[in-house]
């Protein structure tokens, strides 16, 4: 048997620095399993005015309008000595993408700025937009690709230093992070996260579920949350993610009923 024994490709040093941070939350995992059908409506009718809009779009808009109801999730515990909280008053999301550097497979991401005032198809079209740069070439992974570049006890220094400061971290870590392995049959996971909430979308499948005293067959989708308990309790962290499943089980278009949107505070 031959074991090849190598360095750390570079492509993947901002993704050690990344999950060296992450270690630093507190975590605690919530589930819950979404009705999808109204979104599964509403995506074919979409697909009818040629927009394809992608379920990781319709979560960016629901989140940021659930964060609207619940501010106290939109904010950052950093430090171990003397912890502060950063509350934001932008939201802002990060989303995760597949990305080819180098013929390797990497983990990206790039945040998306003030979610809750874009409609769905600008968030599309941002989406669509940074699926489509070059990862060797694209503006949006300069400060990765330095990064990269660096001997790995240089690029965790940096990092660090970077990350303790609040501007840069809502910058480059945003209010919360949404990823997805929905494009795979992948039930419930669970990711890692420096953000204070995020948010793993399964892939939606057909299941019988009983309806008062009938078995249907409904659209299922798994949707996993992890939440820093540093910065939010579970009973929160519970009544936030409840309230996600509500907007897009009775999802209807862009213009939510004032009494959905505002049942949090009532």
């Amino acid at each position: 048997m031959t074991i090849k024994v190598e360095p750390l490709p570079p492509v993947r040093r901002h993704t050690v620095h990344f999950l060296e941070k992450a270690n630093e939350s507190q975590a605690i995992y919530l589930s819950t399993e979404i009705d999808a059908s109204t979104l599964v409506d509403a995506k074919t009718t979409f697909k009818q005015r040629s927009e394809n809009i992608s379920y990781v779009s319709f979560f960016l808009y629901a989140i940021s309008r659930a964060i609207e109801a619940y501010p106290e999730v939109n904010c950052s515990v950093q430090g171990k000595r003397h912890p502060k909280r950063w509350q934001f008053s932008s939201i802002d999301g990060k989303v995760t993408m597949d990305t080819l550097a180098k013929g390797e497979r990497i983990v990206t991401s790039n945040v998306i700025q003030a979610l809750n005032k874009k409609s769905l198809s600008a968030i599309q079209e941002e989406i669509n937009e940074l699926k489509g740069v070059s990862f060797e070439t694209g503006e949006q992974f300069t400060a990765i690709r330095k990064l990269q570049q660096l001997p790995t006890w240089l690029g965790r220094k940096i990092f660090k230093k970077v990350m303790k400061k609040p501007e840069t971290w809502q910058q480059t870590q945003g209010s919360f992070t949404v990823t997805s392995l929905g494009h795979v049959p992948i039930n419930t996971f669970f990711p890692m996260t420096t953000s204070t909430t995020c948010f793993g979308i399964g892939a939606i499948r057909r299941c019988p579920v009983v309806v008062e005293e009938d078995i249907v067959i409904k659209s299922m989708m798994p949707l996993s949350m992890t939440f820093d308990h540093r910065a939010i309790d579970g009973a929160l962290a519970a009544d936030f993610l409840h309230h996600i499943k509500t907007l897009i089980e009775e999802w209807e278009g862009e213009a939510w009923q004032e009494g959905l949107k505002n049942q949090a505070t009532m």
